[in-house]
C-alpha cells in the first residue's frame, strides 16, 4: 500500500461524541442495575470507577473516599517510594465509615475550643496530640468554666475504638451519650466518627480481611518501588504513557514474577498491544487502555498519536476475546467527561473506568483548594506537564529517560465539593444508561448494546454545547 492508500484507508478513531446508545427494552427499574465489576482478576469492585494515579489528584484522602464508596483509588508514583507506600499503608488501616478530621489539641485555648465545637454543633470532642496520639476527651459544658485555661486542664480519659470493633463504636455511638467517637489503628487516632456521618451512602469495597481497597502506581522499570508496595496494595498499576515497548513489557515481565499483587499494564491503545502484552508480559491481571484521550494531554499534539479511549477499548475488548482472555478487565482511561461517556465505555468493552478530571475538583482531591475572584478552583495537571516532570519521580512515565518535551498541561478545574457526591451522581447515570440499554448489569450491556451516529445537529442539546 503506497502513502495515499494508507490515508485513504485510515481507520476512524471513534471518540465519546461520535457515538450515543440507542435504548433498548429495559428488563428492571434502573435503581435494580447491578454495576459491580473487576478492577482486575481479583479485585472486584461495587462501582465501575477508579481515581487517576495524578498527583492533583489521587493520595490518601481520595483513595480512602473512592473505597468507602465502591470503587478504588490509584496513588500517583511521583513522590518518594517510601511516602507511596506510607500512604498505601494508612488506606488499609482506614476505618472502612466516613470520618472526620474533627478533634482539639491539649494545647488549644480553651475559648478556641468552645467556639469551634459550638459552630459544628457538637458537644464534645477528642484530644490529640501534634503526633497524632489520642490523649483525651472534652466536652462543650467543660470548656464553657475553663475560664481562659487550656484544653489539657479540663478534657477527660479518652474514648478509643479500634477500628475492628466498627460495630461496637457505632453501637456505643448511637446510644446518645457522644457525638464524636474516635477510631484508633495501630494506637494512632485515624478519625472522628459522627453521629451525622454519611453512613447510608457509603458500601465500601473492602479486600478478604475487611479493609478498604487501594492500588498503586508504578513505573514497570522500579521493581523496588513495586516490591514495598505489594506488602499494602491489592493491585499495582504500570505507569506508562506507552506500554507498547518492548522494554517496558520486558520489564513488566521480570515485575510479574516478584509481586503477589494483581498487575494491570498499560497503557495499551490497540489490538496488537493487548496481544503483544499478552503474549510477552504472560501474567496480565488487567489493561489500562486509551492514549492521548486526557483533558489535558497533548501527546496528540506534540507527537501526532492517538488512540481515544473509547475505540482502543472496543479494540482491546475483540483481541481479548478472541485469544482467549475475556476474563482480564479492560479500564478505559482517558476522556470521560459524564456519566453518559462511562455506559458507552463500558458498553464498548470495559469492565471499569479510570476518572482524573472529572475528580479533580473535589476536597478530596490532592491538590489544594485556591479563590480565583468568588469562584474556589483546584489545580490540575498531566503527569507529563512541566510542573509535574519537575517532581522527577515520575518522569519516565512518558519515556525511560528523561524527557524534555512535555506532553501534559496545567490549568485549574472549578471546586465540586466532596467526591462522595460526585460518585453518587455518577453512579445513578450510570445506572440510567444501562437501563436505557435494556441491560441490568455490565456484562449484559456488553451483549445487548447498540451504538447510534446521529446526525449533526439532531441530538438535544448540541447547539448549547457548541455554542450556536
Amino acid at each position: 500500500m503506497g502513502f495515499l492508500g494508507k490515508l485513504q484507508g485510515a481507520e476512524r478513531l471513534f471518540t465519546f461524541d461520535d457515538v450515543y446508545i440507542v435504548p433498548g427494552r429495559a428488563p428492571l427499574d434502573p435503581s435494580k442495575v447491578d454495576v459491580s465489576t473487576r478492577f482486575s482478576r481479583r479485585v472486584r469492585l461495587l462501582i465501575p470507577i477508579s481515581s487517576s494515579p495524578m498527583d492533583t489528584v489521587t493520595e490518601y484522602e481520595m483513595a480512602v473516599a473512592m473505597s468507602l464508596m465502591g470503587g478504588i483509588g490509584v496513588i500517583h508514583r511521583n513522590m518518594p517510594r517510601e511516602q507511596q507506600a506510607e500512604i498505601a499503608s494508612r488506606v488499609k488501616s482506614a476505618p472502612p465509615v466516613p470520618t472526620s478530621r474533627i478533634y482539639v489539641a491539649p494545647e488549644d485555648d480553651c475559648d478556641k475550643a468552645y467556639d469551634y465545637l459550638r459552630s459544628l454543633g457538637l458537644r464534645d470532642a477528642p484530644v490529640v496530640s501534634q503526633d497524632g496520639k489520642l490523649v483525651g476527651h472534652v466536652r462543650v459544658s467543660s470548656l464553657r468554666g475553663c475560664g481562659g485555661g487550656r484544653v489539657a486542664q479540663v478534657m477527660e480519659a479518652p474514648r478509643p475504638f479500634e477500628v475492628r470493633r466498627l460495630e461496637e463504636a457505632l453501637s456505643f455511638l448511637e446510644s446518645g451519650g457522644s457525638d464524636t467517637l474516635p477510631l484508633v489503628a495501630a494506637g494512632s487516632y485515624v478519625g472522628t466518627l459522627t453521629f451525622d456521618s454519611s453512613l447510608d451512602r457509603v458500601t465500601p469495597s473492602l479486600d478478604s480481611e475487611g479493609r478498604l481497597l487501594v492500588a498503586a502506581a508504578v513505573s514497570p522499570f522500579d521493581l523496588e518501588r513495586a516490591r514495598l508496595l505489594d506488602k499494602y496494595v491489592d493491585a499495582l498499576v504500570t505507569d506508562v504513557a506507552h506500554f507498547h515497548n518492548d522494554e517496558a513489557m520486558a520489564a513488566a515481565k521480570a515485575m510479574g514474577r516478584e509481586v503477589s499483587a494483581d498487575l494491570v499494564v498499560g497503557n495499551v491503545g490497540t489490538r496488537e498491544a493487548a496481544v503483544d502484552a499478552l503474549t510477552i508480559v504472560e501474567r496480565v491481571d488487567g489493561l489500562r487502555v486509551g492514549i492521548a484521550g486526557g483533558s489535558i494531554c497533548t501527546t496528540s499534539s506534540v507527537g501526532g498519536a492517538y488512540a481515544p479511549a473509547l475505540w482502543a477499548v472496543a479494540a482491546v475488548r475483540d483481541a481479548l476475546d478472541e485469544h482467549g482472555a475475556s476474563d482480564i478487565p479492560v479500564i478505559a482511561d482517558g476522556g470521560i467527561r459524564s456519566s453518559g461517556d462511562i455506559v458507552k465505555a463500558l458498553a464498548a468493552g470495559a469492565s471499569s473506568v479510570m476518572l482524573g478530571y472529572m475528580l479533580a475538583g473535589t476536597d478530596e482531591a490532592s491538590a489544594p483548594l485556591i479563590r480565583i475572584g468568588e469562584a474556589a478552583y483546584k489545580p490540575y495537571r498531566g503527569m507529563a506537564s512541566k510542573g509535574a516532570m519537575q517532581r522527577r519521580f515520575a518522569v519516565d512515565r512518558y519515556t525511560r529517560a528523561s524527557k524534555r518535551v512535555a506532553e501534559g498541561v496545567e490549568g485549574v478545574v472549578p471546586y465540586r465539593g466532596s467526591v462522595m457526591s460526585v460518585l453518587a451522581d455518577l453512579v445513578e447515570g450510570v445506572k440510567a444508561g444501562l437501563g436505557y440499554a435494556g441491560a441490568s448489569n455490565i456484562r449484559e450491556l456488553w451483549e445487548r448494546a447498540r451504538f447510534g451516529v446521529a446526525v449533526p445537529k439532531q441530538v438535544p442539546g448540541e447547539l448549547f454545547r457548541t455554542g450556536q
